[in-house]
C-alpha cells in the first residue's frame, strides 16, 4: 500500500513540476516584424549592387527569402 501511494505521490509532484513550468510567451506581431527585417535586408543588399536593382522572388519560394534574386535594369 505505501508503494502505490508512494508511486501516486512522485507521479502527482511530476505533473505538478510540469505544470507549473513558465510558458513561452507568444508575440502575434513578432513573425510579421522578422519577415519585414528579412525583406529590408534582402532589398538592402540588392541595393548594393546597384540603384535600378529590385527583389525578384518566386511564388514557391519560402516566405525567407533565401531564394530570392535581384533583377537589375
Amino acid at each position: 500500500m505505501r508503494l502505490l501511494l508512494g508511486a501516486l505521490l512522485t507521479i502527482a509532484i511530476g505533473w505538478g513540476v510540469v505544470l507549473a513550468a513558465p510558458k513561452p510567451v507568444r508575440h502575434p506581431h513578432a513573425a510579421r516584424q522578422q519577415q519585414q527585417a528579412r525583406r529590408d535586408t534582402a532589398e538592402q543588399l540588392c541595393k548594393a549592387q546597384g540603384a535600378n536593382c529590385k527583389i525578384l522572388v518566386r511564388p514557391d519560394a519560402p516566405n525567407d527569402f533565401t531564394g530570392a534574386g535581384c533583377v537589375c535594369e
